[in-house]
């Protein structure tokens, strides 16, 4: 027992000091100043299924961009609401937007995978940017992420965004994409180290030189996986390009999920798939997940109850530490106090979504997504 304790307050004293560097690591820096008749044309790709509540905002800022040398493709990837409409009213009012009626999906693609390949078929830019169509950008989004992407030397340029978040289970959970990542990825090592063991992509935001998006393949070559982002870093960074994560908070806004069903569908559908659906790995990160930022709290209160001094003092540190760290990274990403205050109700939310990303994908008919259903054969190309 005492030597458990001791091993989570090490693990976490280190994790401290990761956050740290992360937040050194993500500090505002200064950037050269580049003519913008010097700059590339880029393609603005918005792959777009069934986002009749996002879809217009995302496109009207695209539109009204702060930079000249730019094209704007939307793709409806076969919606059963209202975001064909939209799209045909916003191509009335924008003569320069270009939408695309996608294909049906074959055998082998997930949708999003297969939505990004049809709209770099239609692209003409020399650099690729692929957003999703529940992000809002500033007026100089493209200028600035451009600029700083060639300042950096990246070959594909990833921001993590600022996050919108309005409902009570958003702000609980949401955080937690970003203390998870935060607290156990070290970003410099993310953008200075060849291996791919540290790589990380921001699926909102994946800004590509044209060229090396098809030396790597592009997203043909991940077509069956969910977790496209991570593994397209890792293709770049497996073929000796560089890839370059920061924080985009002046960039451009995303509502990734509006409602806990929708938090609880879309984690589910990428926990699992994400550890490549081996179960041993699945349930040991979840261990270690519950050890580090659960056990904590649920320690503390026991060992009050029973009077154990030294077991308080102990526990009492790692809560303390989980707090600040919480409190650190929120202040740095703008996000709501209310996810430190409810700390370890998070962490166990997103232990259960991961067990029912397993539930889905080993007792059930897979992971569940926009109308679509992606089980483990289907993605292998065999025909459910």
């Amino acid at each position: 027992m005492i030597e458990v304790i001791t091993f989570i307050s090490m693990f976490l004293t280190g994790i401290f000091f990761i956050v740290i560097w992360n937040m050194w690591v993500f500090r505002k820096k200064k950037y050269q100043v580049i003519n913008e008749k010097d700059l590339p044309f880029v393609s603005v790709l918005i792959p777009a299924r069934n986002e009749e509540r996002n879809i217009r905002e995302c496109v009207e800022s695209l539109l009204e961009q702060k930079y000249a040398k730019y094209e704007v493709i939307v793709l409806d990837d076969n919606s059963e609401d209202g975001t064909s409409k939209i799209l045909a009213e916003l191509k009335n009012r924008y003569k320069g937007l270009k939408t695309i009626n996608g294909k049906p999906l074959p055998d082998g693609w997930s949708g999003k995978n297969y939505a990004c390949h049809q709209l770099y078929k239609e692209s003409q830019g020399d650099y690729l940017l692929f957003t999703d169509a529940d992000t809002v950008h500033f007026k100089d989004s493209i200028l600035n992420s451009l600029t700083r992407s060639i300042s950096r030397k990246a070959d594909l340029y990833s921001l993590i965004p600022k996050m919108t978040l309005n409902t009570l289970a958003e702000k609980i959970i949401m955080p937690g994409l970003h203390f998870t990542s935060f607290t156990l990825l070290p970003y410099y090592l993310a953008e200075n180290l060849k291996s791919s063991l540290f790589a990380m992509g921001v699926g909102p935001f994946l800004l590509f030189k044209r060229d090396v998006y098809e030396n790597i393949g592009g997203h043909e070559a991940l077509k069956n996986e969910l977790v496209e982002d991570v593994k397209l870093a890792k293709n770049v960074k497996e073929t000796g390009y560089k890839v370059v994560v920061n924080k985009g908070l002046d960039i451009f806004s995303c509502r990734m999920y509006q409602s806990f069903k929708e938090i609880w569908e879309g984690f589910s559908k990428n926990i699992f798939p994400g550890m490549n659906y081996y179960s041993l790995i699945l349930f040991s990160v979840l261990f270690i997940y519950l050890l580090l930022f659960f056990v904590p709290f649920a320690g503390l209160i026991i060992s009050y109850l029973s009077g154990n001094e030294y077991l308080v003092y102990n526990f009492s540190y790692q809560v303390i530490l989980l707090l600040i760290m919480r409190t650190l990274i929120n202040v740095d990403f703008k996000l709501s106090h209310i996810s430190t205050l409810f700390h370890p109700f998070g962490i166990l939310i997103i232990s259960m979504i991961g067990f029912n990303s397993w539930r889905w994908n080993k007792l059930g008919k897979g992971s569940l997504w926009k109308g679509r259903t992606y089980s483990r054969i289907m993605l292998k190309g065999v025909s459910q």
